[in-house]
């Protein structure tokens, strides 16, 4: 069996989106010829634990943990000052754990004798490390988009001489690294066009769901409300106002619906929808359940009737291509198999939806339109006729995609041979 050593801030029992792609390579990579060694934080400053993650790993994999020099109180002038932490940290507020990170993944390559470098990002200065340890050992390195770095539009940078400087900083990773991967297609093109040099060496491979964490899930037999249910964060670009502001108006004008319909928020809490809530009056229809362990986030899936998607019009890179993500949840809703209430633009998760079939497509601020999706799902619901999706998605397991990975870990080592 070869081995990769893994490069990833987020992974058990850090809990959220970030953490299951790396997650689900680690578990699935030991049936494709690559034992992982996960290089990975010790003291984390990110707020999301779930520590049942840690069953998910197998024994296989070997997880070491290093110091970060980063703390709370280093942020605490920027926070006061209501500006960004980019002024001083670059690429991210995580570069502290760089050089013990560099020091440590040296010694593992040597001593297990790695034959591959895998580096996932964010965080960027995961990257950085995979660069260093690829310069300092000369083992191949294959690094992972999950988000856009310098394209990313949830990035504010101070000034524009702090976006050059990361700019270099990513063409520099792109220049080292054997392989990139990004995890749309449409991330993957947006990249090339950037930097046109990577064409030859850049592959997607999207993110997906993991058939295994659906086993024994069942759903729920009485259903006495009809149940929309949200997952994960609600942060920045992306707001709950229109759709709850669409719910409002519903529920005043069609009493029929009265006692009958609940929304439930499952994620870390946010302030935005939770005054929201409380300004619009919902609190009878709203709960918002705060943040949920994995597995009981899938049986909330499982058993809603409805699943909510939100992507932010401004998250559109451009008009004609739409936002380059596709949220992890899209992927996990598809597991479900539940219909999928879309506040979305068009782009890469609106085509993801009407290509399986999977769902209701809305502009996000549009409430008219809102009203009348969540009006139908709910007739629809009365009259027993909501179904499940039976689109075939198998090509988005996580064994699947999984072996994709594998196959580019050993096409990079071949070249090394």
């Amino acid at each position: 069996m070869k081995k990769v050593l893994v490069i990833a801030y987020h992974y058990p029992p850090l809990g959220g989106g970030g953490v299951f792609r790396t997650l689900k390579f680690t578990k699935y990579l030991p049936r494709f010829g690559f034992k992982p060694y996960v290089l990975t934080v010790k003291n984390a400053m990110y707020p999301t634990r779930d520590p049942t993650l840690l069953e998910d790993i197998p024994p296989e994999v070997r997880t070491i943990r290093t110091f970060s020099l980063e703390r709370k109180l280093f942020l605490l002038p920027f926070y006061a000052l209501r500006t960004t932490p980019k002024w001083i940290f670059i690429p991210d507020i995580n570069v502290g754990w760089l050089p013990f990170a560099v020091r440590r993944g040296e010694k593992i390559i040597k001593k297990e004798n790695i034959d591959v470098i895998y580096a996932t990002a964010p965080i960027y200065t995961s990257l950085l490390i995979g660069c260093l340890l690829k310069r300092k050992t000369g083992k191949p390195l294959v690094i992972d988009f999950r988000d856009p770095w310098t394209q990313n539009v949830f990035t504010k940078y101070p000034t524009r001489l702090h976006k050059k400087i990361e700019e270099k900083l990513e063409k520099y990773v792109l220049r080292t690294a054997d392989h990139i991967i990004a995890n749309t297609e449409s991330m993957r093109l947006k990249l090339i066009e950037k930097y046109p040099f990577i064409k030859g060496k850049c592959t997607s491979i999207t993110n997906g769901f993991d058939l295994e964490d659906f086993k024994g899930l069942t759903r729920s037999t009485q259903r006495e409300k009809f149940t929309i249910t949200y997952t994960g964060y609600l942060y920045g670009l992306r707001t709950g106002k229109y759709f709850l502001i669409a719910l409002k108006e519903l529920v005043k004008e069609k009493k029929e619906m009265e006692g009958k319909i609940q929304v439930l928020f499952a994620g870390p809490p946010s302030k935005q929808v939770a005054d929201l809530v409380n300004e619009l009056e919902l609190q009878n229809v709203v709960r918002l359940l705060g943040y949920v362990s994995h597995q009981e986030t899938l049986k909330l899936m499982v058993n809603a009737d409805a699943l909510l998607l939100i992507i932010a019009p401004e998250e559109a890179c451009n008009e004609k291509t739409g936002p380059l993500m596709i949220p992890g949840k899209v992927f996990e809703y598809l597991g479900a198999k539940r219909s999928i209430l879309a506040l979305i633009p068009q782009g890469v998760a609106a085509d993801l939806i009407r290509s399986t079939k999977a769902g209701i497509i809305i502009p996000p601020k549009d409430v008219n339109s809102i009203k009348q999706a969540i009006f139908k799902l709910f007739q629809d619901w009365e009259r027993g006729g909501l179904g499940t999706i039976q689109s075939d998605v198998s090509e988005y397991d996580r064994k699947v995609l999984t072996e994709k990975l594998a196959n580019v870990f050993g096409q990079v080592y071949g070249k090394y041979e």
